[in-house]
């Protein structure tokens, strides 16, 4: 619709070409124009209906700041995915609901949760690689099914969150997956080195003990951490052994045997993160996560009410010779209650100084107040849900999406890709 908003990109020399067509908008005759090396530019249209709701309340940012980006949110309910550009008009929609993560590898595919449901609430079959115009080349089905979130290994092969249905508990198992194959190669029970029951958080249940949101590769160390919502901790092991390493958290509720897992805080400003989402270990070997912040306790009798909590994205520096944790940086606290998200959302490490904080899943009751509820239920009573998806560079905000409805995560990237 404007320059600033024009998709472009070059294809390799060949002789003949496949053209895949993406950015388009909805409720409007497209313009695409394709130029041949050396050749005259022939200008094509398509007309694209309404795919999709107009769920935008404002993008506020700069063309010369998201440049050809767009913002895709994966959902969390009642919309499917979808990708904004810099004006917070939609170019991008995915009409199956295809749900959790979405990541390009390296080969530019998007790898995506299956629509195939094993079990409520959204235990889904394994995963999707798919291209931006939502040609699948494979699919991975698992045994367990899949769930949350999983990571490509720098050999291709995939870490991808599952459970054993078999078993009395849920989101307690991690598996490494052949990429070409769909080979199950590891499992990674976390049952190995944690007790269920040990370190409960408000959110407990016998069946859903750790509720493991993510995981995290880091080669520095050779180590995976986990994030486990109804532990509020994030959790560390060796890649080869299964041994512990480290906990990340509030260190009350958890027996005396696992204390020497915890750190010490040091310095100022130190609050510790519950029931959080989408752990991050950065090149320097930092852990970044978005801290929900829910309840601000691991006991229901002191949990705090939704309109006096906050949620934020924060920084945990760690020293694993001293077992001593300073936090370095975090950003949403300061907005108070209407900022604060009770479950999903996450960050992203672009480089220092420059992030993504996603609060994708604020509720209100039917009287505007923020809600305890989470999404679902606030809508069930009658409220109604919004997404708030911010990026920031050394502390000033560079670009902010408010959108109806919550999402599960937030993640920035260009259609087009090498």
């Amino acid at each position: 619709k404007t320059k600033a908003a024009t998709f472009t990109h070059t294809f390799p020399k060949a002789t003949t070409h496949v053209l895949p067509i993406v950015g388009l908008y909805q409720n409007y005759n497209n313009t695409i124009e394709v130029t041949p090396y050396r050749g005259e530019t022939r200008t094509f249209h398509i007309e694209v209906g309404n795919v999709a709701p107009e769920i935008v309340n404002y993008c506020d940012t700069t063309p010369e700041y998201f440049q050809d980006n767009i913002m895709i949110l994966t959902p969390s309910g009642l919309f499917s995915a979808c990708g904004f550009d810099y004006a917070g008009d939609i170019r991008w929609h995915l009409t199956i609901p295809c749900v959790f993560e979405y990541k390009r590898m390296r080969n530019g595919n998007l790898m995506i949760g299956t629509d195939r449901l094993l079990k409520m609430p959204y235990y889904m079959s394994g995963l999707y690689e798919m291209s931006p115009v939502g040609k699948i080349y494979k699919e991975y089905r698992i045994p367990g099914g899949y769930h949350h979130d999983q990571f490509e290994m720098e050999d291709g092969n995939l870490l991808v969150l599952t459970e054993d249905l078999n078993s009395e508990t849920v989101e307690d198992m991690c598996i490494l997956l052949d990429r070409e194959t769909g080979e199950i190669l590891r499992t990674w029970d976390y049952k190995q080195e944690l007790t269920p029951g040990d370190g409960a958080g408000v959110s407990y249940t016998d069946e859903d003990w750790f509720h493991n949101n993510a995981v995290w590769y880091d080669k520095h160390t050779n180590s995976l951490t986990f994030s486990g919502r109804h532990v509020d901790a994030m959790t560390n092991i060796d890649y080869d052994t299964g041994k512990l390493n480290w906990i990340i958290g509030d260190p009350n509720n958890w027996s005396e045997e696992k204390q020497k897992y915890f750190f010490k805080p040091v310095g100022n400003n130190f609050e510790w993160q519950y029931e959080q989402h989408a752990c991050v270990v950065t090149p320097n070997g930092d852990v970044m996560c978005f801290d929900n912040h829910h309840n601000d306790t691991k006991y229901p009798e002191q949990a705090l009410p939704a309109y006096k909590s906050f949620s934020r994205g924060v920084r945990y520096r760690i020293n694993t010779n001293t077992m001593e944790i300073e936090q370095v940086w975090s950003y949403g606290k300061e907005r108070g209650a209407d900022f604060f998200s009770p479950y999903i959302c996450n960050v992203i490490y672009y480089n220092e100084g420059h992030y993504l904080v996603h609060s994708g899943g604020i509720a209100y009751t039917k009287e505007g107040k923020p809600s305890d509820a989470l999404g679902p239920y606030a809508i069930q009573a009658g409220g109604y849900q919004k997404s708030i998806t911010t990026e920031v560079y050394e502390d000033k905000k560079m670009y902010e999406l408010k959108v109806d409805g919550n999402f599960y995560r937030a993640k920035k990237l260009t259609l087009y890709c090498d």
